[in-house]
C-alpha cells in the first residue's frame, strides 16, 4: 500500500478503522469458507463410507464440490489506489 505517500491518510483514524474492518471481513470470509469446506468434506465422506452410503444413495444425496477461490481473485485490493482515484474525481 502506498499509505506513506499520503501522510494525512496514514494518521487518519478513519483510515485505520477502514483497514481493521477490511482485515476483519477477510478473516470472516476465510473462516466461513473453512467451515463450509469442512461440512462438505464430512458430507462427501459420509456418502462414500459404509453403512451411511446405503442411506445416502436411497435419499438421493450426491457429493458436493469444495469452495475454491482462483489465485487471481485472492489478491488484496489496493486501497491507496481507490483513495487516489477518489481524490482525482474530487479535484475535478
Amino acid at each position: 500500500m502506498m499509505v506513506e505517500a499520503y501522510p494525512d491518510l496514514k494518521a487518519s483514524n478513519n483510515f485505520s478503522q477502514l483497514q481493521r474492518s477490511i482485515n476483519e471481513t477477510e478473516e470472516q470470509i476465510a473462516a466461513a469458507r473453512r467451515a463450509y469446506n469442512a461440512a462438505v468434506t464430512d458430507l462427501n465422506n459420509g456418502i462414500e463410507m459404509f453403512p451411511s452410503n446405503i442411506f445416502a444413495r436411497r435419499m438421493g444425496l450426491t457429493q458436493r464440490i469444495l469452495f475454491d477461490i482462483p489465485e487471481a481473485q485472492t489478491q488484496l485490493p489496493d486501497i491507496a489506489e481507490l483513495f487516489e482515484n477518489r481524490a482525482n474525481k474530487d479535484a475535478r
